[in-house]
């Protein structure tokens, strides 16, 4: 009775480090496989939409007009377009939106510098890589449009962004240093009459072509480390599981000889007193 208490134990034992390893193993390929937005999911809501909103509703639209520059989306991804117009976004609304302290209008503008801030801070949309990256100054403009027209401008900007990271599940490249150089590169390209421009626009392009290969070969080793991790994990999985069954089977030999030897006992002297029976 001991022995099957003991064999229904090491069993449930068993049954329960392997569902504890395999719910590892589920939680540790989608996590080596994509970046978790965490917080930055959340970062924007539909309610700082509707106070940009709000504050389109309230200006005249057939007022006065502004001057400000701005970021143009032209052939820029929805990554480098946020990356390149956010910084914009936060100057139109302090340097041209200001209204008395405590109305509804200085509270909506308030809300929104402080969602921009909080983007920053919490590294949702990292800041221009000035080492990598060129400066999309050549992606802006300036416009003199009305402030209905401007903060329209900063609401496409924004929504880009909600639909950026709630819709993208995996890891966001906030890397636009091939984007924002091909601007650069193609008015370059209309300059060179010489030899020695063309050389220097060659060198430009195989510079960023090593750039490219260096951040592949980056993610190439991220991969093998990742594989190397999750097979030590299914070797581990495999030898635990081999074990527990061995001690799973221990008790279950041991209860089989113990019903196997009273039996053989009993024959040996049935053999021995037909033995002594054929010699008399």
């Amino acid at each position: 009775m001991s022995q099957m208490t003991h064999y229904n134990a090491v069993h449930i034992i068993y049954k329960a480090k392997v569902k504890s390893v395999c719910v590892f193993v589920l939680l540790y390929l989608p996590l080596s496989m994509m970046d978790i937005p965490g917080p930055c999911r959340h970062s924007i809501t539909k309610d700082h939409l509707l106070q940009i909103k709000h504050l389109i509703n309230n200006q005249l639209w057939n007022g006065c007009s502004i001057t400000y520059r701005f970021t143009e989306r032209k052939n820029l991804s929805a990554v480098c377009y946020v990356k390149a117009a956010l910084p914009r976004v936060l100057d139109l609304l302090s340097g041209h939106f200001k209204y008395p302290r405590g109305s509804d209008s200085a509270l909506s503008v308030l809300s929104l510098q402080n969602l921009i801030l909080n983007i920053y801070s919490q590294h949702c949309v990292p800041a221009l890589n000035e080492e990598l990256e060129e400066d999309p100054a050549g992606f802006e403009k300036q416009f003199t449009d009305s402030p209905v027209r401007a903060l329209q401008r900063a609401e496409e900007v924004l929504t880009v962004y909600q639909q950026l990271i709630t819709h993208t599940h995996t890891f966001v490249d906030w890397s636009c240093e091939t984007e924002y150089s091909s601007y650069t590169a193609l008015t370059i390209t209309e300059l060179p009459t010489s030899t020695e421009a063309a050389l220097g626009l060659l060198g430009q392009i195989h510079q960023g072509s090593s750039d490219e290969g260096f951040y592949r070969l980056g993610f190439i080793v991220l991969s093998i480390v990742s594989g190397g991790l999750f097979l030590i994990l299914t070797i581990y999985c495999v030898m635990d599981r081999k074990k527990l069954q061995a001690q799973v089977q221990r008790p279950t030999l041991d209860l089989d000889r113990a019903d196997v030897h009273p039996q053989s006992e009993g024959l040996y002297p049935l053999s021995s007193h037909s033995s002594n029976g054929s010699e008399v």
